[in-house]
């Protein structure tokens, strides 16, 4: 990444970008790529790429457990909790809705952590169904075998 910034800068900076700036490498360690008179890095972002990124692999680091939740089946809503918050609120149980994501975007770590939460309770869900399931064959295999009065 350094080798890169590094190349970046100095393409920036050796005048071999044309007409307007494509790249800017700020004082305070800030990267803007695209239309650098119209975009900024908001907050403690680093890089900012105007139009996306394209790429084969992204790798997000998780620095502590606490950033990683693994207590998820602690926490399981009841279908019904869930079916109201979908009437409700329009969206999953711990989901954001779409203004907050609209407003605020998403940090990917965050996000994957709370859909493998929905994947988690969707599994725990699954499990208890099939035992439900289970029961209710051999209730019914011990009803068929019953004798008939």
């Amino acid at each position: 990444m350094k080798n890169l910034l590094f190349m970046l800068a100095f393409l920036s900076l050796s005048g071999i970008v044309y007409g307007q700036d494509i790249l800017l490498l700020k004082s305070n360690g800030k990267v803007v790529i695209g239309d650098t008179s119209q975009m900024t890095t908001p907050g403690n972002y680093k890089l900012y790429v105007q139009n996306g990124i394209l790429t084969e692999m992204v790798k997000v680091s998780v620095k502590t457990t606490s950033e990683w939740s693994d207590d998820s089946f602690d926490h399981l809503p009841t279908l019904a909790d869930v079916a109201l918050s979908i009437q409700q609120k329009k969206h999953l149980v711990n989901m954001p809705g779409a203004d907050a994501l609209v407003k605020d975007g998403y940090e990917l770590k965050s996000m994957d952590a709370k859909l493998l939460e929905q994947i988690e309770w969707l599994w725990l869900h699954m499990i208890a169904l099939e035992k439900e399931n289970k029961e209710l064959k051999k209730e019914m295999k011990a009803l068929k075998n019953e004798p008939k009065k």
